[in-house]
């Protein structure tokens, strides 16, 4: 470690980091716009300089992305000198800068509109009009590029150079000229796409899906976990009011994924729409299902699962830990065995995140215990029990149409977010996304992914921890009284 005074106090520091991250990780907010503590340094934005004096010698005023840290440096974050030039470069960004804040999807998260009021620049000294440049300008399915809000920091360039290793962008022409397009025109490819969005420090670069969707404002932010992949990358999943969910975006965490995310994960928004969704329960009444209040039909499952033989447990992939444990002591008091749903490998894996495997905890459920199955066997082995139980998010559409061909003769108690109406089905409840409960998911690495609740489930729809207690108590009441008689 290296000791360097910053305001006047002693800090041991990283001497292989620059400057501006001695800073950041010791309390001082000092702006940047072309550094990014994920890709590397270039000094082209001059927004971080603060002063700096080492040895005896004059103070200065440095880029302090650039600088590297050494003993017996004196930082002065703060100083006169060091809030003047990051004026002096403000004014300058803002020179050309277009005044659409109030039609501009960054506003409220935009770092130009925050350091200009940190730094005091409320005004421009020029009266020469602001150059004019190509708007709504798209670069393929994913990004839409205004070039006058544009301040060059290269920050695109950089991450599609050094993160997915794709280099599909540069700064073109020259001078005041300059802008960033891509090779030849070209429209950008790739599954990374949208973490330009995250990198662009102002709202050049914004998502073409979530163009005028929402102010930023009245987005609710929750900590959570992609559960597209067994990467399990941390994200943070926004909704907005009424809760519609708006947005996925990668949320840093050094052991898996540090500030990044695939597209796949990232407008994985259609699987959270649930339209349709079964709230409350439905039961099989004499010729159909029929809307059922959920202890009856918890009621009705236990009944369905007193009859002789050994009932088929079969979960989805999408299961926590804290569910799978409670589907274990339930599997125990049926004496069954418990398997989880293993769909085959896609081709989207790659050398940096997406794991091509779209089990997100199939570390955790093996664990615990659970076989992995596929769709095929799964339905082979249903169609050969009296009764079964299947359990968790998505497990009727990975089972697919086979489960309308089941035999009648099957008794199929189904605990999914969606309604399935199949003859062999006679209770069914519904249960939480993974963005509307907690829990835990083990990712390829052993690592722990946390889910949080970002919207509340429908009124109906209690967590499956607790319906899977309740079937347990009700099993249990259900063997003490047919002991008793």
């Amino acid at each position: 470690m290296t000791t360097i005074q910053i305001n006047g106090k002693d800090v041991e520091v990283d001497p292989k980091q620059p400057l501006i991250h001695a800073l950041h990780t010791n309390g001082c907010d000092v702006p940047m716009y072309c550094y990014h503590p994920g890709l590397s340094p270039v000094g082209s934005c001059r927004i971080c300089q603060v002063e700096v004096q080492q040895g005896e010698g004059p103070s200065r005023v440095v880029v302090s992305c650039r600088t590297p840290v050494a003993d017996g440096m004196r930082v002065f974050p703060d100083s006169e000198k060091a809030h003047d030039v990051r004026r002096e470069c403000l004014e300058f960004l803002l020179k050309n800068h277009p005044l659409d804040c109030p039609i501009c999807d960054k506003a409220g998260e935009c770092d130009l509109q925050d350091y200009s009021f940190a730094e005091g620049q409320g005004e421009g000294r020029s009266v020469e009009p602001r150059r004019k440049l190509e708007k709504r300008k798209s670069l393929g399915d994913v990004i839409v590029l205004d070039e006058e809000r544009c301040i060059l920091c290269s920050r695109c360039v950089r991450f599609m150079e050094e993160v997915p290793k794709t280099p599909q962008l540069t700064v073109a022409d020259l001078g005041a000229r300059s802008v960033i397009a891509t090779f030849m025109d070209r429209p950008l490819t790739g599954k990374y796409q949208g973490n330009l969005a995250d990198v662009c420090p102002v709202g050049a670069l914004t998502l073409s899906a979530f163009r005028f969707q929402a102010r930023v404002w009245n987005l609710t932010k929750t900590t959570g976990t992609c559960g597209e992949c067994s990467r399990g990358c941390s994200v943070t999943t926004e909704v907005l009011r009424g809760g519609e969910l708006k947005r996925f975006r990668p949320r840093y965490n050094a052991d898996v994924n540090t500030w990044w995310m695939c597209d796949v994960g990232r407008f994985a928004i259609e699987e959270h729409s649930l339209e349709g969704r079964l709230v409350g329960a439905l039961v099989r009444g004499s010729r159909e299902l029929e809307p059922a209040d959920p202890f009856d039909a918890i009621d009705r499952a236990a009944d369905v699962f007193t009859a002789p033989g050994h009932p088929v447990v079969i979960a989805s992939p999408w299961l926590t830990v804290e569910e799978g444990e409670r589907l274990r002591d339930l599997a125990e008091a049926l004496g069954s065995e418990v398997h989880f749903l293993s769909p085959p490998a896609n081709d989207l894996a790659d050398d940096l995140l997406h794991t091509g495997d779209p089990c997100p905890n199939r570390r955790g459920l093996e664990g615990l215990g659970f076989s992995p199955i596929d769709a095929e066997a799964a339905l082979e082995l249903l169609s050969g029990a009296t009764s079964a139980l299947i359990c968790g998010e998505r497990i009727g559409a990975l089972l697919g149409e086979g489960l309308g061909e089941l035999p009648e003769k099957l008794r199929l108690v189904v605990l999914d977010t969606m309604p399935l109406d199949v003859p062999a089905v006679r209770a069914e409840l519904g249960v939480p996304s993974s963005i509307e409960r907690t829990g835990t998911w083990i990712n390829v690495d052993g690592h722990a992914g946390k889910l949080g609740i970002a919207r509340s489930a429908p009124p109906g729809v209690a967590p499956l921890v607790q319906t899977l207690d309740d079937l347990v108590a009700r099993l249990s009441t259900t063997a003490t009284a047919g002991g008793e008689r």
